[in-house]
């Protein structure tokens, strides 16, 4: 346990990962991350959820919470679009096993016809008496349907820990799949998380964050926009997701040039950005310009600077891919991007726990022994001096590392 900690030895007494002055090799970062992925996934086909070296412990060994399950989702989308970048055939039976794990983990929902109509009338929109309102619409059963054609993703099937945004990235990584494999064989879960993700949607505003609530999260807007983006790309045919995102784009876009959100930044940038590929419309390259500039003068000061920011970097990444395409590659603010990405592309290196790493700095001479990372090749810290990972550290920094390669971001 902290025993195993052993603070002021020599520094070279342990095998730990050092930064890098060359440039930084995506190409091989991103293998050592998705290699590490696969090698960890579990006969159902999900993955640790996290460890914490200092006290040499495992996170959540024996349960599965919404947190988890929502990252393990977002790990699967994330693989899934590694998957689109390289073709590497390799990911393929272990996506499917992990699609079928998400699967196991849906249950169904269906929405009234009188609900629909209560959604329709802004009676969720009213600011005051919130909790009374609730328990009303609770009560009658307003809320939502135990049957239907959609489909929720929940942690321990029950409908309090049916996140909004565990079915958005199942979905996503199903169409990515899917479309990357020409493989089918999901297309009932595709059609059955779509019905579920829209059943949250609530008209004029986001998505409500589970079937039991109906107040919204910033992080589920984004993820829910992101999903039905990626879908309405690769499905373009579908008239009803069309309108929908339609609506969606427009409400989003409104609501956070209004009230900018560090939790909605990176999965709103990556919504616009893949909007914008779709659309080719410049309203999306105006939005994420201004959500690029917020982001630089406001939230991007208040992060530790030794912190993994590969979040963040998503939403730089997906803001100057959109910057380029649009031919505004060297303005100022693609420029501020270009350079703070390269700066945070620097330092990822040092963040990876590298194979038979044993140990790793922790300021100065002090040293932390902790022979289990060996266990996690290719997987992130949460910070340079921070002994622990989770796997959604992971999920954003391939995400991240994905855009900046296809795109070509580390160059002028």
């Amino acid at each position: 346990m902290l025993a195993r900690a052993l603070v002021g030895v020599v520094m070279g007494h342990a095998t730990f990962a050092l930064g890098s002055s060359t440039a930084t090799d995506y190409a091989a970062m991103m293998r050592l991350t998705v290699d590490g992925l696969i090698a960890s996934q579990s006969a159902e086909g999900l993955f640790p959820y996290g460890f914490d070296f200092l006290s040499d412990r495992e996170l959540e060994p024996d349960r599965m919470s919404a947190s988890n399950l929502i990252r393990q989702a977002g790990t699967v989308a994330a693989l899934a679009a590694y998957y689109r970048y390289t073709q590497d055939a390799r990911l393929q039976e272990p996506l499917q096993r992990s699609l079928v794990a998400l699967g196991r983990h849906s249950l169904p929902i269906g929405k009234a016809r009188l609900q629909d109509w209560i959604e329709r009338a802004h009676v969720l929109s009213l600011p005051f008496g919130r909790w009374k309102l609730i328990s009303a619409l609770r009560h009658f059963g307003l809320l939502y349907e135990t049957y239907g054609n959609g489909r929720v993703v929940s942690s321990d099937h029950s409908y309090d820990n049916a996140l909004a945004g565990s079915v958005a990235l199942s979905l996503l990584a199903e169409v990515l799949y899917a479309d990357t494999a020409r493989d089918d064989r999901f297309a009932p879960m595709r059609t059955a998380w779509l019905e579920g993700l829209l059943s949250l949607r609530v008209p004029g505003r986001g998505f409500r964050q589970t079937p039991t609530s109906i107040d919204e999260s910033d992080y589920f807007n984004g993820e829910g926009w992101l999903a039905l983006a990626v879908y309405g790309d690769l499905h373009r045919d579908d008239e009803r997701v069309a309108t929908e995102l339609a609506d969606l784009d427009r409400t989003l876009m409104q609501r956070y040039s209004r009230n900018p959100s560090p939790t909605f930044y990176h999965w709103g940038a990556m919504a616009a950005a893949q909007r914008f590929r779709t659309t080719r419309n410049i309203v999306f390259v105006d939005f994420l310009r201004k959500q690029s500039d917020i982001f630089f003068a406001r939230f991007e000061k208040r992060e530790r600077a030794d912190a993994n920011h590969c979040g963040a970097m998503e939403g730089a990444a997906a803001t100057l891919g959109a910057l380029k395409q649009a031919g505004e590659g060297n303005t100022a603010s693609a420029l501020r991007a270009r350079n703070w990405l390269s700066r945070e592309g620097a330092r990822l290196r040092g963040l990876q726990l590298q194979p038979d790493q044993t140990g790793m700095p922790m300021g100065g001479e002090a040293m932390l022994s902790a022979p289990s990372m060996s266990q996690f090749p290719g997987a992130f810290l949460f910070g340079t001096y921070e002994p622990s990972t989770r796997v959604d550290a992971a999920q954003h920094c391939l995400s991240a590392m994905i855009m900046i390669d296809r795109d070509r971001l580390d160059r002028p």
